[in-house]
Order: C-alpha cells, then structure tokens, then sequence
C-alpha cells in the first residue's frame, strides 16, 4: 500500500519491511526485559528462539505441502540461490524463502515450547506470550503495508486495492479475474486492518487485567484464545488453501492454539509461568 506514493515505481514497502520487523522485535524485546531478568536467562530465551523461529517457518511447508506444491516450491528456492549474483537477487531469495512465515505457527510453538518442551522454560511464559498481541498486530501493520495475507474479493465500504503487480492483482489475474497483473487489484476485504484491530482489542484488555492484578496464568489464557478466536474468523475472509474444502491450516492452529488458552486459565498455576511470585 505505501507504494501507492510512488505510482508503484518504487518498492517501498520492500525497504521499510525490515526496519518494520526490527521495531517489532524490539517492542517486545522490552515487555519481555520488564518481565524478567535477559542475562541471566539469556541461554533458555536462546533456544527458545530457535524453536519459535523452526515452528514459524515449518508450519507454512505443511500449507505448501497440502496444496501439492512442496517439490516445486524447493525447485524454486534452489533456482534462485543458483542466480545470486547481487543484493537484488539475494533479497528475492529471501523473499521467497520467508513469505510464508507464519505467526499463527510460531506462537504456537513458542507455546509448546515454552509449556512442554524445554527445560526451565515454563516460568518465563508469562514474560514472553504477554506482549504478543501487540507485537502480532504490528506484524499484520507489516503485511498490509507489503500487500500480503490479503483478503476476498469485497466490494463495501472498507474495502481496498491494491496496486498494479501487488499479490493480489497477481492472484486476481491468475484466477481470470483481470486481463492483466499489471493493473490495480479488484476491491477486497482489509484483512489484516482486522487482524490489528482485534489483537490491539486484546492487548488492551491485558494489559487492563494486569493492572488489576488478575491471575497471570488467566491473562495468557485470554492472550491465547483471544488470539485463536479473532484470527479462526478472519481467516474466512482471507485468501487461503482449504485443508478438506472448509478449513485452512492456519484455523486450525487456531483451535488449538484456543484451547491451550482455556488449558491455561483452568490447568495451570499462576506460579509456574512466571517469575513474580505473589
């Protein structure tokens, strides 16, 4: 969309992208430094990155290999790495090779990890999952700006374009839908507006909640579910491959990631996922 300042001719949204993704990591880098002491867990909050990193990018293969596209999708990969030969082309190859990096997969991940998997991991949950909401709404800012995770065709008040060569005209021309990809996109749902909105909502009431001192095991309870509720809807309005023609992959991580979060407000001690003993 920020490339609509400049008829296209420059890709902006492609430079401001990873200053965006900095910003991003940095938010939550001091929520998480409020929470608990980085130098002394700074080992354990290591792996736990590397897994979280894993399962965001491992869970798109599963979109890729369900739609029959996993061998075509490496061919490509490898293609390009063969053409490296300038900053360009080693950008586009990781372009191709993050795209489909998914936030729904890390975080579920993350709280595997963090709950099941790692040694002495479990007391640093409150600290990490905390802030997530907000760092996945500036994350969706991300992705609109790029044009990615775009909705369906939508022709009411909140609708948007995108401009020509964008995902979505790509998309649209492939479907028929336009006689050229080099053309604006056809009106369709601000998806990842609603993605913001939502996780801004629930990030608010968190915050809230423990200002008020609820139990903290209930406010990664709500982080959780809220996250899987609003994004299980949305995702109806999203452009994305069906797993058994009704469901996506993404949904359905969002169920569980839903009810990990009741397994959290009903299951789990407040004392067992954080630090700050009260």
């Amino acid at each position: 969309m920020l490339n609509w300042f400049f008829s296209g001719v420059i890709d902006v949204a492609g430079y401001i992208s990873p200053f965006m993704f900095l910003l991003d990591v940095l938010v939550w880098f001091l929520f998480v430094r409020k929470e608990t002491d980085i130098r002394k867990n700074r080992k354990i909050l290591i792996k736990i990155g590397i897994f979280s990193l894993l399962g965001a990018a491992i869970s798109p293969l599963l979109i890729i290999l369900i739609s029959g596209n996993l061998f075509s999708f490496f061919s490509s990969v490898w293609n390009l790495i063969q053409k490296i030969n300038n900053f360009t082309m080693f950008k586009n190859t990781l372009v191709v090779l993050f795209k489909g990096f998914s936030i729904t997969g890390g975080i579920l991940i993350l709280v595997i990890v963090l709950l099941f998997v790692l040694k002495d991991a479990k007391k640093l949950t409150f600290a990490i999952i905390f802030p997530f909401p907000l760092f996945a709404a500036l994350a969706r800012i991300n992705c609109f700006c790029k044009g990615c995770c775009f909705g369906k065709l939508y022709e009411g008040i909140f609708s948007v374009t995108y401009p020509p060569a964008s995902l979505a005209s790509r998309q649209h021309y492939v479907r028929g839908h336009l006689p050229s990809r080099y053309v604006e996109s056809l009106p369709v749902h601000p998806a990842q507006l609603y993605i913001i909105v939502s996780m801004l909502l629930v990030f608010l009431a968190v915050v809230l909640m423990n200002k008020f001192k609820v139990k903290k095991n209930i406010i990664l309870g709500v982080v959780l579910s809220g996250y899987g509720f609003f994004n299980f809807f949305i995702e109806f309005l999203r452009e994305e491959p069906l797993v058994f023609n009704f469901i996506t992959v993404g949904q359905i991580m969002e169920i569980i990631l839903f009810f990990m979060g009741l397994y959290l407000i009903f299951k789990v001690k407040e004392e067992e996922i954080s630090e700050n003993k009260i």
